[in-house]
């Protein structure tokens, strides 16, 4: 766990100067004799996303255990990496040794953002926290609130954030790299909703793909946390306290057809147990079995989230049937989340709704 900065010694503090961190970033560092740079190793990273809920459904390793499934980082996916040293209690210091910020190769590897010099590091033992947004271009991970806080700014809904923690040692060694592997998991929830017509005689003949309108997390109040079990928590849904009122309510374009259903999905902060989801669902068109067809066709419905709530590295599988002016939603199916948004993963757990 991190330690505030009001616990470290007067003495200590008196020995602290700012120093640069990466582009824009200033850490404390220990004024000391510098370590000559024959003393300090270099450091690579790679990284890969954990598939956390696929660990039982795992690929057979070369000893015949089940080993987890994992899938690299996309080409040009910003990571930021902080190094914290560890005293010999164990406890991690206030301030990172060092943070740099990477680009991923879509092979595993790591490079320093900008052709900049790799991490060098006196031998011991670190704590490394790296945090990504899965998207490749200008998105960059959130910030710390400040140098000497373990918090970030606030979220937001519509994010893949990625997180990071591991403990290793740093040996002696300065004629070789070292390299540390990152093993990232998903902070963020996904909720998908799919769209069908099934029926007897007023089934849906035709359609053209609806609009569904729904309110996502709450991001109010919303941070990443380094060095705590759950670093992002749990949220409540945004909702107005006027009755119908949708502003700021998120649309979602859906795709597909009648026969496979109508599918939409979005990324969104995890949200608390209990809370109500109301949706709103519009056809442009639609034509039931023996009837001429409808335009702007609307219909409500309230999603609750499930016991335990919307959690991190889960996808939420809605399944909604339209029959005549009927709507339900017959299905929820609790999955891991795939990385490529908008596929189903090829195994789902599902109940009644």
């Amino acid at each position: 766990m991190l330690q505030h900065p009001s616990i470290i010694a007067g003495p200590l503090l008196a020995l602290l100067l700012l120093l640069s961190c990466s582009s824009g970033e200033e850490i404390l560092k220990e004024e000391i004799p510098p370590v000559l740079p024959e003393e300090k190793i270099a450091v690579s990273f790679s990284g890969r996303i954990d598939l956390v809920e696929t660990k039982a459904q795992g690929k057979a390793g070369t000893s015949g255990e089940e080993t987890p499934e994992t899938q690299t980082l996309r080409k040009d996916v910003n990571v930021t990496i902080r190094a914290y040293k560890q005293a010999e209690a164990g406890s991690v210091g206030a301030t990172p040794q060092d943070c740099r910020d990477y680009l991923a190769g879509g092979d595993g590897s790591l490079t320093v953002k900008g052709g900049g010099e790799e991490m060098l590091l006196a031998a011991g033992t670190y704590t490394f926290y790296a945090l990504s947004v899965n998207a490749a271009g200008d998105t960059v991970p959130p910030a710390l609130t400040s140098e000497t806080s373990a918090e970030t700014n606030e979220l937001k809904n519509n994010t893949d954030y990625l997180y990071c923690a591991v403990t290793q040692q740093i040996e002696s060694k300065p004629e070789e790299k070292q390299n540390v592997p990152l093993t990232f998991t998903r902070l963020a929830s996904r909720i998908q909703i799919t769209v069908t017509g099934t029926g007897g005689d007023d089934k849906i003949t035709a359609a053209t793909a609806p609009t569904i309108t729904l309110p996502l997390t709450n991001p109010a109040g919303s941070k990443i946390t380094l060095g705590v079990n759950d670093p992002i928590g749990q949220y409540p849904v945004a909702t107005n306290t006027t009755e119908g009122d949708i502003t700021g309510y998120t649309t979602l374009k859906s795709a597909g057809d009648i026969t496979n259903g109508f599918t939409s999905g979005c990324i969104l902060l995890p949200m608390t147990a209990g809370q109500k989801l109301p949706v709103r669902i519009v056809f442009p068109s639609i034509t039931f079995n023996g009837l001429a067809p409808q335009t702007d066709k609307l219909y409500t419905a309230d999603i609750i989230t499930p016991e335990g709530g919307f959690v991190s590295g889960k996808q939420y599988n809605y399944t909604v049937n339209i029959t005549g002016n009927e709507i339900g939603f017959i299905r929820l199916g609790v999955t891991s989340w795939d990385i490529k948004p908008g596929e189903l993963p090829d195994s789902s757990i599902e109940e009644d709704y």
